[in-house]
């Protein structure tokens, strides 16, 4: 039996896949969802077989049918339906208790149907056609993180549906590996509508040249590993999940599915939606993770080592341990062959409030490197980000367009470096401290421009060289300089600030002008409209010389106490 489809088979092989410049297109992706669920069909109607009610082995009581359970799955020949209608089927078995090798194999359950094993659940390898349908499946005891024990596992097999099944206890809920090769890659893979939870690891986790997975509508509940595993997978399609309750290090059964492990590679909590290549795989490919909520996991979406993400129209809330949104190439334990990031877009996700109080994190954070096919470009657009606490609102580094985001309540709303473009964001005041930070910094090479500042820290504190700062408005409310060259340990010069407007609140106690010093003083431009708190409007101007009245010329120039001087040449 060939174990694949390949790209020559009969059934319709011209499904469509995003280009990496486009945005999420939900007609195109459900145009998508369609030709993949057309292509599972034709290829079950075209193995014909009979329905096999497990009534006619075991009497569904509750009671050990192994046995019975057994020989109704060896009764099934190629495209037969085994059907489980109501009752409580108990098999007890070390290891798998079935593995289904070579055959097309189709799986229904009826509401009320049970299959309860006492060790693996059902492993299904070299198929051309796999169905697990309204299955509750569940282990005897709880399975603890890092045991290996997997309710549904899937490998080296193509045209795949696992929907509306019931799966706990398990280590991983669902399991999907892929080919052993990149040029011909399993394909077709839906995992829908499942409720997957009491998990000692990850709901689900695919992993393994794959190609046309969709992963859509699943609750993912009571869980200590990641949610959503993605690992070397092609044109994958993470859509509305439900990702939430996590299992947490206070919890009182946190021991049970640790499975009584501690150290620093246990979770202290379940996590989101990751992709990564701890295992040395190859990155992932056009990933499209779209409208899913993650709420009180220990991270939202964790990308490393890709070509090609699209985060779109998430909701995330109540963040526990790290980043919301966490995009970087840095080699790690997750990384281990440094693989780069190419090309990510960051666009229309709602983060409310990250509850982590050790030490401050980050909503979004990214890094783009100059990877060897020298297309590294990301895009963090249109986001809402409310981290209600002392955290940054974006960390970005690298060859980085950030435009159109709204940021209130962050510690620091900003942290920019190394090419980033920022242009026409919202900044709201930032959480409420008695000695607020800065509102953005910016560090080098720089673009910041048609932004929108409000708030007590220091609107801008620049912290580095070569950085474009235009047409900004600026309103200061705080105690200190309301822009600020901070040269403690940075070499600030080569800086243009220009054509922004400087409104300070009546209420601010500060110096409001710039902070400049001896040792800036002449290496940068500023150009720039300020209205004191006096009411007073000034055109600030560093080191410039005007002409008075009485044909007088004037040097114009701000002290290192921010002050504006006028000397008389």
């Amino acid at each position: 039996m060939t174990n694949n489809i390949n790209f020559t088979s009969a059934y319709n092989p011209n499904l469509e896949a995003w280009g990496a410049s486009e945005t999420f297109d939900p007609v195109k992706m459900n145009t998508m969802f369609s030709q993949v669920l057309g292509n599972i069909a034709s290829v079950q109607s075209s193995v014909p077989g009979n329905i096999i009610d497990v009534r006619n082995f075991a009497p569904g009581d509750g009671s050990n049918q192994s046995a019975q359970i057994k020989a109704f799955f060896d009764s099934a020949q190629e495209g037969d339906i085994l059907l489980f209608t109501p009752g409580h089927y108990k098999v007890v078995k070390s290891g798998w208790f079935y593995t289904f090798n070579g055959k097309s194999v189709t799986i229904r359950a009826h509401p009320g149907a049970i299959l309860e094993v006492s060790d693996q659940g059902l492993r299904f390898e070299n198929s051309n056609h796999i169905e697990v349908s309204g299955l509750t499946l569940r282990r005897t005891t709880q399975a603890g993180w890092a045991k290996g024990r997997t309710g549904i596992y899937v490998e080296n097999s193509s045209n795949v549906i696992l929907q509306n099944n019931d799966i706990s206890k398990f280590t991983d809920g669902i399991g999907v590996n892929g080919s052993s090769s990149q040029e011909n890659p399993s394909r077709n893979v839906i995992i829908r509508n499942n409720k997957l939870h009491h998990l000692g690891e990850e709901p689900i986790a695919v992993r393994t040249n794959l190609a046309f997975v969709m992963i859509s509508q699943n609750d993912c509940y009571r869980y200590l590993g990641d949610g959503i595993l993605i690992k070397a997978t092609w044109n994958v399609f993470i859509t509305n999940n439900y990702l939430h309750t996590p299992v947490l290090s206070s919890d009182s059964d946190y021991a049970t599915f640790t499975a009584g492990q501690e150290g620093t590679n246990v979770p202290k909590v379940g996590g989101g939606i990751t992709c990564n290549n701890e295992g040395g795989e190859t990155g992932a490919r056009s990933m499209h993770i779209h409208d899913n909520s993650v709420i009180g996991t220990a991270f939202g979406v964790g990308l490393i080592g890709f070509q090609g993400a699209f985060v779109t129209s998430n909701f995330f809330n109540n963040i526990r341990n790290s980043s919301v949104i966490s995009v970087s190439f840095l080699p790690s334990q997750f990384n281990p062959n440094d693989v780069s990031n190419h090309i990510f877009v960051i666009q229309g996700n709602y983060i409310d409030t990250i509850s982590r109080s050790s030490s401050p994190t980050s909503a979004i954070e990214a890094r783009t490197n100059n990877g060897v096919e020298g297309m590294d470009i990301g895009i963090i657009s249109d986001n809402i980000i409310i981290p209600n606490g002392n955290h940054w609102g974006i960390i970005a580094d690298g060859n980085i367009i950030i435009k159109g985001n709204y940021i209130a309540k962050a510690g620091i709303a900003m942290d920019l470096s190394n090419g980033v473009v920022a242009a026409n964001n919202i900044i709201q005041p930032g959480f409420v401290t008695t000695n607020p930070d800065r509102m953005v910094s910016l560090n080098h090479n720089v673009t910041f421009t048609d932004n929108s500042i409000s708030g007590k820290g220091t609107s801008l504190k620049i912290r580095g060289s070569n950085n474009v700062v235009t047409g900004n408005r600026m309103k200061y409310d705080g105690n200190w300089w309301a822009v600020h060259f901070d040269n403690a340990n940075h070499v600030v010069e080569n800086n243009i600030i220009k054509d922004n407007v400087l409104l300070v609140s009546a209420t601010a106690t500060g110096r409001y002008l710039y902070g400049s010093s001896p040792f800036s003083n002449g290496k940068n431009v500023v150009i720039d409209i300020v209205k004191d708190n006096n009411g007073f409007v000034y055109q600030l101007v560093n080191d410039l010389v005007l002409s008075g009245p009485n044909s007088t010329r004037w040097r114009v120039s701000v002290d290192a106490h921010g002050n504006i001087k006028g000397t008389k040449i």
